[in-house]
């Protein structure tokens, strides 16, 4: 992958994660505002090749807890296990010949759910251990049910908006159709 392409991937995760901490908050699914960075990454991680995922999480995570204050630690350690699932995927897919496109899409909303659950659970750990507790079956009704339902939705989307350009199928058909004219 040639530096320009690196450029427009490192400055989009920037404006994915300032949009995340600044705007995001507005934009609330089910009660709580849906986590578009994870989601994002989520959705990379089964489509695109691991390397641009490993190096997106943690610079994620680190944008995340400097513009959040949510804490870099945490943050990083919430999105770390997307990068197991990127490097368990491609090496699964790997290994058959062809991957139906309704499996990737069901493995991609797989992934949403647990990452949004292993993420809540990093942060709420946190929260408890910082400060004077968390109240368990409050956050667990409604940040992470809103949470959940909100990213699995908005991840159903964004699978779509990152698989279609990045998939390789827009630049066969467009050569297949001026091959011989």
């Amino acid at each position: 992958m040639n530096a320009l392409r690196w450029l427009l991937l490192l400055g989009g995760l920037f404006v994915l994660v300032v949009f995340q901490t600044s705007a995001g908050p507005s934009f609330v699914i089910f009660g709580v505002g849906p986590q578009v960075v994870l989601t994002v990454l989520c959705c990379w991680a089964i489509v695109r090749p691991p390397v641009e995922t490993l190096v997106l999480l943690p610079l994620a995570g680190i944008g995340m807890g400097l513009l959040a204050f949510q804490g870099m630690p945490e943050s990083v350690a919430a999105l770390a296990p997307i990068g197991l699932a990127a490097l368990t995927w491609r090496a699964w897919k790997r290994s058959r010949s062809y991957t139906p496109l309704p499996l990737e899409w069901t493995a991609t909303i797989v992934l949403i759910g647990a990452a949004t659950i292993l993420h809540f659970t990093v942060h709420a750990i946190a929260v408890e251990l910082t400060t004077t507790g968390v109240n368990w079956l409050a956050a667990l009704r409604t940040v992470l049910l809103g949470g959940l339902l909100g990213n699995l939705v908005l991840g159903a989307i964004v699978y779509w908006l990152v698989r279609i350009p990045t998939s390789g199928a827009a630049s066969t058909s467009a050569s297949a159709r001026t091959a011989g004219f």
